[in-house]
């Protein structure tokens, strides 16, 4: 069950990097250095795009889920985070529940 888990983040994270970040190669870069530096050395990690939001050409949110395991038998550690990546640089960066409902959409005047 845990690698049919596993299998399947993979999946969708290989079908969200072709369509998400394919015009954006360079946030995938700023996304992977701040997991990196989030989680300490010897850590396995692997981080998934839930969502994206293009706010102008230089602006993306994301929304990203990530899971780390500090050693092999614990257990895996999920956190969930909104990324402003500006300009392939990642600009702000915010932790939010788990299951927290986000709607990634522009703001629509009134």
């Amino acid at each position: 069950m845990r690698y049919l888990l596993t299998l399947m983040l993979g999946i969708s994270f290989i079908l969200l990097s072709f369509t998400s970040i394919s015009a954006h190669p360079s946030i995938s870069t700023a996304i992977d250095r701040f997991v990196s530096n989030l989680y300490p050395k010897g850590s396995h990690y692997f981080w998934v795009i839930n969502n994206t939001t293009t706010e102008s050409p230089e602006e993306i949110i994301v929304d990203l889920n990530t899971s780390v395991r500090n050693l092999p038998e614990e257990a895996p550690t999920e956190s969930r985070f909104l990324l402003l990546v500006v300009e392939g640089e990642l600009f702000a960066a915010q932790k939010i529940p788990l299951n927290a409902n986000v709607d990634c959409q522009s703001d629509e005047e009134v």
